[in-house]
């Protein structure tokens, strides 16, 4: 049970609109990565898909291509360079699945994207994407295998895993979200590893709405929001065992890392919560209130932080049983600068920096 440093900050950060998606977008394809914030649109014809690439200041575009699949996730991959993993149906050869990387080319007086495609065989049915350049991991759901790939065969663990989602390695073992149903509400976490092929599970018994994972690189845990629990788990990656539970109530969706920080998104609530991590008893030291977000912001799915100004980047796409919802990507600005101190150290207030044209300091 974590620890409440008293009294931690209470924030209402400004909102803004970084852009609006299209209303059939239904992906969460969203990444900050080499400091610039990568979107992906997937919404039209297979004309219409594309990546754009977002200043975290200004929010406008400064480069965009064409990528001729969806958009579903995006990772961080190389400097400068994200992968992308999407889908598209070929007419002759049927559904198939893409791995993109997508680099920026700041040499040239104008940034530009240079996009390569690598076609998966048809019969990996590819979701999701975890690992690096130097040892890719997909999930193939249907077959209900994970596999190491090297650009031009797959190498499949032996383990049967369900519905298997993302993946994180670590070490010799290979992390992946056990979904045991199509429906959430019935996952758990599946330790592989990858040497011997042996597996073992987390937990007993299936948790209630594991939405994601997030590894903790430097610390020795997984983070993984349970999202009907209110509550997030941290797993020991050598123990593979529960080493604590953050309780976040109003059904915690989202986590990702801000310096010692671990921000958590919760969606019923509508706040995000920053426990510090380096701390005893992982004190709550700053609870954003994102009310700001509007009546319209209703399916937050992914969530992004620029570690240099520690703004949030919320990304809402459509989902047919939420009704009401604006597809957009909208910013929570944090307003002096007090939980970017907490939780990194340092701050942006304007009295000891100068200001940028935004009129919110820079370091």
């Amino acid at each position: 049970m974590p620890a409440t440093r008293a009294p931690f900050i209470d924030v209402v950060p400004e909102v803004r609109t970084v852009t609006h998606l299209d209303p059939h977008e239904v992906y969460r394809g969203q990444v900050f990565h080499a400091g610039l914030l990568w979107e992906g649109h997937s919404a039209g014809t297979v004309e219409d898909y594309r990546i754009d690439v977002h200043d975290p200041d200004t929010f406008a575009v400064i480069a965009s291509a064409p990528v001729p699949h969806t958009l579903e996730f995006l990772y961080p991959f190389a400097p400068k360079t994200i992968l992308a993993v999407g889908k598209h149906f070929d007419q002759r050869r049927g559904w198939l699945t893409y791995h993109s990387t997508v680099q920026l080319d700041t040499v040239n007086p104008s940034p530009r994207l240079r996009v390569r495609v690598n076609t998966m065989p048809r019969r990996l049915q590819v979701e999701q994407f975890g690992g690096s350049a130097g040892a890719m991991w997909f999930n193939e759901t249907g077959s209900r295998k994970v596999f190491r790939w090297n650009g031009w065969w797959a190498r499949p663990l032996r383990p049967d895993v369900s519905f298997p989602g993302a993946m994180i390695p670590s070490g010799r073992w290979l992390f992946v979200l056990e979904r045991n149903d199509f429906r959430p509400g019935q996952e758990t976490i599946a330790r592989i590893d990858t040497v011997t092929h042996g597996i073992e599970r987390t937990f007993p018994d299936t948790r209630r709405h594991l939405t994601m994972m997030l590894d903790l690189e430097g610390l020795p845990w997984i983070a993984a929001p349970e999202a009907w629990a209110d509550q997030v788990l941290l797993v020991d990656k050598a123990t593979n065992r529960l080493a604590a539970t953050l309780p976040v109530p109003g059904t915690p969706v989202a986590v990702a890392r801000h310096g010692q920080c671990l921000v958590v998104f919760a969606a019923e609530a509508r706040q995000a919560s920053f426990f510090d991590l380096e701390s005893g008893g992982f004190p709550l030291v700053a609870r954003w209130d994102l009310s700001g977000l509007g009546n319209d912001c209703l399916n937050v799915r992914s969530m992004q932080i620029d570690p240099h100004s520690g703004r949030l980047f919320l990304r809402s796409p459509f989902h047919p049983r939420v009704y009401g919802n604006t597809p957009s990507v909208r910013v929570a600005i944090d307003p002096d600068g007090a939980t970017l101190a907490c939780c990194i150290g340092r701050s942006l207030r304007p009295t000891s920096l100068p200001p940028r044209g935004d009129g919110h300091a820079v370091a």
